[in-house]
């Protein structure tokens, strides 16, 4: 390349380009984020440099092993052995104490409490988790009237070990029903595990027809790394449930794990509501199309020249079948239709455009049972 010094091409001719790292929209329902208390991150963490109030640490199936340790990193071994490619994020939050070392009881302010760190990263991942060894459900009740607040935005998942909500009389449940607060909670006797964790990972494990995870099954989808939610017989062998537990559970809209029963350590999560009785997977798929669709149009509509006319109303519900297409060619959405009225049919209006009933579709759940009915024909023997 001797002759490419100082000639023509390298001194007459300039194509210059520019580098631009575009953020990618709509990526935070691909994500979980833990929310954990500044006094537990030393159990939790090898190494506590830079890890402060209203911090927040992004971990992957790279890192994760070298920098967690304790009841987190056991949390997060299925979710990654089952979503290698997914990104986690851990935000530290203070809280209130009173310094009792003097001879009147002082109370020192929270740094960052979860409300303002919530605040801060509740954007930054759709799918939320609180986490505590102390005071559990106070932090489920606490990150979970956050969740309420920000729908779009937020969905809490909860996992608990507790027994008693086989028998309704659990400290975490009550605490979210008087506070009437929606989570997707999954129990498993197992204390060093968190099955809604490891649900997520299951459920963020591959991409879809709609470029992204966002839509994937939330329930009865085989996955490892977990055991089935039912006691140990005397040989140390995990069982499932009772029926009677089953229905326990059930009538609270709590999910659990069931052995396929296929001769692996696969298991399923039974259950596909929070426990208010909305639909997981439904809402996850609603909010990620709203999102998508208002930051599209919110793009559209700031670009020069945008006026309020035909062509322009044309374009923005192209922005709607942009974004829904791919949930009907991976299968989770059918029967698309735009209903929208003709443009000159819209509320007069100088600036704005207001459109009602603009589209519809229906939502495609999966298979949960089977039964498949035969006959059986036997010829009647002579003798």
């Amino acid at each position: 390349m001797s002759e490419f010094r100082n000639s023509i091409a390298q001194a007459n001719v300039q194509f210059p380009i520019e580098t631009v790292i575009e953020p990618v929209a709509g990526e935070n329902y691909s994500r979980a984020l833990i929310f954990m208390p500044l006094a537990e991150v030393a159990d939790n963490f090898v190494s506590t440099t830079g890890l402060t109030a209203g911090k927040k640490v992004e971990l992957t199936s790279s890192n994760y092993g070298e920098v967690t340790k304790g009841l987190l990193q056991k949390w997060l071994v299925p979710f990654f052995t089952n979503a290698p490619a997914a990104l986690l994020g851990v935000a530290i939050f203070d809280v209130e104490t009173t310094d009792t070392s003097g001879s009147d009881p002082v109370v020192v302010p929270a740094v960052s409490d979860i409300a303002t760190t919530y605040a801060t990263y509740k954007y930054w991942a759709y799918f939320k988790f609180g986490f505590s060894a102390t005071d559990y459900a106070g932090i489920q009740r606490q990150l979970g009237e956050l969740c309420l607040v920000d729908p779009l935005y937020s969905q809490l998942w909860v996992g608990t070990s507790d027994s008693n909500v086989l028998t309704g009389t659990s400290t975490l449940m009550t605490a979210l029903t008087t506070y009437e607060i929606d989570a997707r909670v999954i129990y498993n006797p197992n204390a060093n595990i968190n099955p809604a964790l490891a649900q997520v990972g299951d459920s963020l494990a591959v991409v879809n027809a709609s470029g992204t995870p966002v839509g994937n099954d939330v329930d009865m989808h085989a996955f490892s790394g977990i055991a089935a939610s039912g006691s140990t017989d005397a040989d140390g062998n995990v069982q499932n449930l009772s029926v009677d537990d089953k229905a326990a559970l059930d009538e609270q809209k709590i999910g659990y794990n069931t052995w396929v029963g296929d001769g692996t350590e696969n298991v399923v999560t039974e259950g596909s509501m929070t426990i208010k009785g909305n639909v997981v997977g439904a809402q996850w798929v609603k909010n990620y199309i709203e999102y998508m669709c208002k930051m599209k149009a919110a793009n559209f509509i700031t670009l020069r020249n945008r006026f309020r006319n035909n062509d322009q109303y044309q374009a923005i519900l192209a922005i709607v079948s942009d974004v829904v297409t791919g949930f009907i060619a991976f299968g989770r959405l059918a029967e698309f239709k735009i209903t929208a009225p003709l443009f000159s049919s819209l509320p007069v209006s100088a600036d704005s455009i207001v459109v009602p009933n603009a589209w519809n579709a229906t939502y495609i759940d999966k298979i949960r049972s089977v039964a498949v009915y035969g006959t059986l024909y036997i010829t009647q023997p002579s003798k």
